[in-house]
C-alpha cells in the first residue's frame, strides 16, 4: 500500500497563517496620503452593511453588499479585500484571489496598512492552495512591504516563520516525490517487485 502523502508532513506544517484580525475589527493603523481619494459615504455604508453580513455568516448576503459597494467606488481597494474575505469564508479560493490582486492594484502605497493586510491574507491563501513555491514568493513580498513601511501593523517575524515552514514543507515534497516514483516502479512490475529484476543473494 502506498504511504499517505500527508503522513510524511507535520500536522502543524499544514496549518495555514492565522488572520491578523477579524475582519470587522480592522481598522488601518496609517494615515493614508493627502491624496489618497476617500471613500463615499454610501461607499463605506455599504461596506459596513456587508460587515454585519459576515457576523452573521452569511457569506452570500455580505458578497452581494460588497459587489455594491464595489460598483459605487471600483477604484477603492477596500471592499475587494472585504469581498475576498467573503468569498474565502464561503469556501471560494479562486474568486478571493482575484479580488485580492485587485485590491491590490487598487491600494498600493495610497493605504500601506490596507495593502499589508491584503499581502498577508494573499500569501497565506496560497498556503491555503497548497501553492509552496508560490506563497513562500507572497511571504517575500509581505516581507519586503512590512521592511518598506514598518509602521503600519505589519507582522514581519510571522513571514519569516512562514518561509521557514515552507522551506521544510518543499523538501519533504521533493523526498516524498523520490518515494511515489518508487512505488509507481515497483506497481509497474520495477525491480521492487520483479524477482528476475533483484539482484542475486549473496
Amino acid at each position: 500500500m502506498a504511504p499517505r502523502r500527508n503522513a510524511l508532513l507535520p500536522v502543524a506544517l499544514l496549518v495555514p497563517a492565522l488572520a491578523l484580525a477579524p475582519v470587522l475589527a480592522w481598522g488601518g493603523g496609517a494615515k493614508k496620503k493627502a491624496d489618497a481619494r476617500a471613500p463615499s459615504r454610501d461607499y463605506s455604508s455599504t461596506c459596513t452593511q456587508g460587515n454585519a453580513k459576515y457576523a452573521a455568516h452569511d457569506f452570500d448576503g455580505a458578497i452581494a453588499l460588497y459587489r455594491k459597494a464595489i460598483d459605487r467606488s471600483p477604484h477603492q481597494g477596500l471592499a475587494y479585500y472585504l469581498l475576498g474575505e467573503a468569498q474565502l469564508a464561503a469556501g471560494n479560493l479562486a474568486d478571493a484571489e482575484v479580488s485580492w490582486g485587485r485590491a491590490a492594484a487598487e491600494t498600493g502605497e495610497k493605504d500601506p496598512a490596507l495593502q499589508a493586510r491584503i499581502l498577508f491574507v494573499t500569501a497565506d491563501l496560497k498556503e491555503r492552495q497548497k501553492k509552496w513555491e508560490d506563497a513562500k514568493a507572497a511571504w517575500q513580498v509581505y516581507l519586503d512591504w512590512a521592511h518598506r513601511f514598518p509602521d503600519v501593523g505589519v507582522f514581519p517575524a510571522s513571514a519569516q516563520s512562514r518561509e521557514a515552514v515552507l522551506d521544510t514543507v518543499m523538501k519533504q515534497d521533493k523526498a516524498y516525490e523520490v518515494v511515489r516514483q518508487r512505488i509507481a516502479a515497483s506497481a509497474d512490475g520495477g525491480v521492487f517487485s520483479d524477482p528476475s529484476k533483484s539482484p542475486p543473494a549473496r
